[in-house]
């Protein structure tokens, strides 16, 4: 596990600077304290290096890595799962290996199936691979995006780093905010696809290689989501379930590989059970760590998680932070997370890595078993919106929503018509064109951000047409409404916040976050599944796979979002601090958006009279970012 950076001149000029990527992998330490390691190709038209978290063969293993004759060059950033399997049968095909790593497994597969190597990988990769024979650089992201690659292209220099920060410490890079990409940020509290909010710099789409030869660069895709999905036949539900239990049992096993000790991020779901009971099954203690809340909330998972950990005979540690703790932590996160990401939970998950990492170097999630495995709203209101078939008729009442949804934020405090806030946007779904219902449902539209809140904002009208969110659901596309739902998830919310989270809060702090939920087998099964069986309830399949191996009443609890009290915190504790930020003169979002318009808003939401924490903390952590990267602050 590493961090990789590195600079390729497109013009053959020879122009690539080994200082400004020894600067740009020294900003990005923290993903690898263990060592680093240099390449310069002798054109001189390629600089690269990388940061090491020693993983597997500590001793050995130093980047870069090279092929027998010194031709082919590797800068690598993850683990290959499987890769005891591959060194076995490409050393009885004649290949030498140096080390007893997992990264000089992908030169080898380079030299013997080039670009076809993706599909034998089952792990989480970003690689820069260098072939002076051919003078070609290979970028390529893993299959689902665990590990990400930013990359900036300019003045012929194709420069990249698993971090944006690294690519900021280059002079030619600046650190600009594309305006045009603010209202898909408000919409979503992050950013869909593969650009960024920093003008000019991108992210390798995951399951894709950027190739760079002769002067151009070239995109190909190694993998996508239920191309790959198993086809179920004549199997009956019980031969689903049970072929379900034994590929996590097999992921689990794969991602226990290691040479230094690990642990589990462990909630009080049964996601991160199910991770913890398959764990069990090859002995030894097992280190769980949970993170809670000084406070009461719903989404408090202490007591939860240590009934589970209690029941496996973990060494269980838990982490209560308060409101302090978390602001304390938030600085930290804008900094960590690059982009800004307006994702609560990814702040607490960061002080539970800060102390994760004192006792283990690599931890295992239960990321990814809702996403497989339908335990999302949407998973259930996108084929609704998309199978109602009185849409049509009753076009002419969206009007009617219309002139109700400015009003949704006062209606959440009006206890007299109970949830209907929260169903409106829903019922209204069906009345808009297929595109829109798509955005409004992944986005929490009308919820969230309105359209009457978007007139006030924004100083000049949003696109007309989300470009980015159109592309993912073209790459999601299925004649099942079900599995689109299931698709569009992994391409939105997967691939552009969560993945992104675990990354970059565990690597805050060089520990090593591993996800069994997504080995490519077990993802190809998941697509595979029937949304009859997956939709009977919430993560049914998953649920009764695990039934031999967790106790009933971890299988029983009703599922709930991991967050955090901010709603209770913006309007306490962290108030004054939050309108400190929002209300100052100076502020970065009185550039971008409407002053008055703000105003009202923030009096709306300190005042009680209309909540809107969501697109309070949307703001904060768009401003908070700007100062830090865009002012430097």
């Amino acid at each position: 596990m590493c961090g990789i950076v590195g600079m390729f001149d497109l013009t053959g000029h020879g122009r690539a600077d080994g200082s400004i990527v020894r600067a740009m992998a020294a900003a990005i330490r923290h993903r690898g304290p263990d060592g680093d390691g240099f390449y310069e190709s002798a054109s001189g038209d390629l600089a690269t290096g990388m940061r090491r978290l020693s993983i597997i063969d500590v001793a050995g293993s130093d980047q870069p890595l090279f092929n027998e004759d010194g031709q082919i060059a590797l800068m690598f950033n993850g683990e290959i799962y499987n890769y005891l399997e591959l060194r076995a049968a490409l050393i009885g095909q004649g290949h030498r290996f140096r080390t007893e790593g997992d990264g000089e497994t992908l030169i080898h597969l380079y030299e013997r199936d080039e670009y076809e190597m993706f599909s034998a990988l089952r792990g989480m990769y970003a690689i820069a691979l260098w072939d002076e024979a051919r003078s070609r650089l290979v970028l390529a992201v893993d299959h689902i995006g665990m590990k990400p690659l930013y990359v900036h292209e300019a003045g012929g220099m194709l420069r990249f780093a698993s971090e944006v920060k690294a690519l900021l410490v280059d002079p030619a890079v600046r650190a600009e905010i594309d305006e045009s990409l603010l209202d898909h940020y408000m919409t979503f509290g992050y950013r869909v696809g593969v650009e960024t909010l920093f003008k000019g710099i991108r992210r390798i789409p995951p399951g894709h290689a950027l190739i760079a030869e002769r002067g151009r660069l070239d995109t190909l895709q190694t993998w996508r989501f239920g191309a790959a999905a198993v086809e179920m036949g004549d199997l009956d539900d019980a031969a689903i379930i049970a072929g379900t239990r034994e590929r996590i049992a097999e992921s689990v096993r794969l991602h226990l590989r290691s040479d230094v000790p690990l642990g589990l991020f462990l909630s009080g779901g049964v996601d991160s059970a199910a991770v913890l009971a398959n764990m069990a099954a090859h002995g030894g203690q097992i280190e769980t760590f949970t993170v809670g809340y000084a406070t009461t909330t719903p989404d408090n998972e202490l007591a939860a998680a240590r009934r589970i950990a209690v029941h496996f005979g973990t060494a269980h540690h838990e982490q209560v932070i308060d409101a302090e703790d978390w602001w304390r932590g938030y600085e930290r996160y804008i900094y960590h997370h690059d982009e800004p990401n307006a994702n609560p939970s990814a702040v607490s998950l960061l002080l539970l890595a800060e102390e994760t990492a004192k006792r283990v170097k690599v931890v295992l999630t239960g990321l990814g078993g809702d996403e497989l495995f339908c335990g999302y709203g949407h998973h259930r209101v996108i084929p609704w919106a998309l199978t109602r078939r009185w849409g049509r008729a009753l076009a002419p009442l969206d009007g009617v929503f219309q002139r109700i949804e400015p009003h949704y934020p006062a209606m959440k405090r009006w206890r007299a018509v109970g949830a209907l806030p929260t169903h409106l946007p829903r019922w209204r779904l069906p009345l808009l064109e297929r595109a829109d219902r798509l955005r409004r449902a992944m986005s929490f539209d009308g919820l969230v951000l309105t359209d009457a809140l978007r007139r006030q904002l924004y100083r000049a009208a949003p696109p007309s047409e989300d470009s980015a969110f159109a592309a993912v659901v073209r790459e999601s596309q299925d004649a099942d409404p079900a599995k689109l739902a299931q698709r569009l998830v992994i391409n939105t919310w997967l691939a552009g916040n969560a993945l992104l989270n675990t990354d970059k809060v565990t690597m805050a702090h060089s520990l090593e976050a591993r996800v069994p939920f997504f080995d490519p087998a077990l993802l190809g099964w998941a697509a595979g599944i029937p949304a009859r069986l997956q939709l009977l309830s919430n993560k049914h399949v998953l649920r009764e796979a695990m039934r031999p191996l967790l106790p009933a009443w971890a299988l029983e609890r009703p599922k709930q979002p991991f967050g955090t009290p901010i709603l209770a915190w913006f309007s306490g504790a962290l108030a004054a601090r939050v309108q400190a930020v929002l209300r100052d003169p100076g502020a970065l979002v009185r550039v971008w958006f409407e002053g008055d318009a703000l105003d009202r808003l923030l009096d709306g939401h300190f005042s009680g009279r209309a909540p809107q924490v969501e697109i309070v903390f949307r703001l904060l952590t768009l401003e908070l970012w700007g100062r830090r990267f865009l002012k430097g602050e």
